[in-house]
């Protein structure tokens, strides 16, 4: 994509002019004529002119200019070549992280990059780096490390974790690729188990019967809340991301064949609006019926 080259200066002829005018009585008291027509005025303008093609002039870089940045980054330009695509092909080349500091470029480098330089795509689900205090008595400062907590592509398991091959295959990786002093620790990721139990009624109109109604809300309550492909973005339930009684009552009413929700439980309570995780790196894991919501479906008849 082309490098976006912000405005300098955007100001124009008659900001330009009113500010000057506004220093008038400030700098200079005994001046009191301001109309067009008065000499100083007219240099005012002037000047406020000469000001905004220079304004003009500094937001219009050449493109000789151009092309020194690009060099810098061992980007040239080729014969009758665009100057943007220039400027894109230089923008590539800073985009890609092969070091470590940020906690953005441990997750980066430890799901992106890992697939690319070891061949292994699908690898690597999703990466979360934290900065993980240890506190240590009599000492100064605190341990520090960067825990690195991936989840594996593993669609078959509700509660995904990586095995230890894999852990310490990612954290040689990060090794050689982060500061000397920087300590890593690469981890599974924490669960907490929460129970959803749910009766919804099933719309009259629709064609679908009972048993597939409950079978489209399950698997509705599990893809929301999995690891993988739960949450509102559909990229994996974020790490320590509440379970919000809202959200539910959402997406099992946007399942087809729900004409609405009757009752709900979150871990047994019909009142809970909100179901905290056990800490900020924690995902979720449904806790009845082998890693699936307990549903029960009623007729519309029933509420009659």
């Amino acid at each position: 994509m082309p490098l976006p080259v912000p405005d300098l200066d955007d100001r124009t002829f008659d900001q330009l002019a009113a500010e000057a005018r506004v220093l008038i009585p400030k700098n200079f008291p005994e001046w009191t004529d301001h109309n067009p027509s008065d000499p100083g005025i007219t240099l005012l303008e002037l000047f406020a002119f000469l000001l905004e093609a220079a304004i003009y002039q500094t937001n219009r870089i050449p493109e000789r200019s151009l092309e020194h940045f690009a060099e810098l980054v061992g980007v040239t330009r080729g014969e009758g070549e665009a100057i943007e695509r220039m400027l894109g092909r230089a923008l590539e080349t800073l985009e890609p992280k092969y070091r470590a500091i940020t906690e953005d470029e441990f997750e980066y480098l430890a799901k992106d990059e890992y697939e690319k330089l070891t061949d292994q795509p699908d690898t690597i689900a999703r990466a979360r780096a934290i900065l993980d205090v240890e506190d240590t008595p009599y000492v100064f400062p605190d341990e520090q490390f960067i825990k690195v907590i991936i989840v594996p592509n593993d669609p078959d398991n509700p509660e995904p974790r990586p095995d230890d091959d894999l852990r310490q295959d990612v954290f040689k990786f990060l090794r050689s690729r982060c500061l000397i002093t920087t300590r890593i620790k690469v981890v599974a990721p924490e669960y907490t188990q929460v129970q959803i139990e749910t009766t919804v009624v099933r719309d009259h109109a629709s064609r679908l019967d009972r048993k597939a109604v409950q079978r489209d809300v399950k698997e509705a309550i599990t893809e929301f809340l999995s690891p993988l492909t739960g949450s509102v973005d559909r990229k994996g339930w974020e790490f320590g991301r509440s379970v919000f009684r809202s959200e539910l009552y959402q997406r099992i009413e946007d399942t087809p064949g729900v004409d609405h929700v009757k009752r709900l439980l979150m871990n047994g309570d019909e009142t809970v609006g909100e179901l905290q995780l056990s800490s900020p790196t924690s995902l979720v894991s449904l806790d009845v019926d082998e890693n699936k919501p307990d549903v029960t479906v009623v007729d519309t008849q029933r509420e009659k």
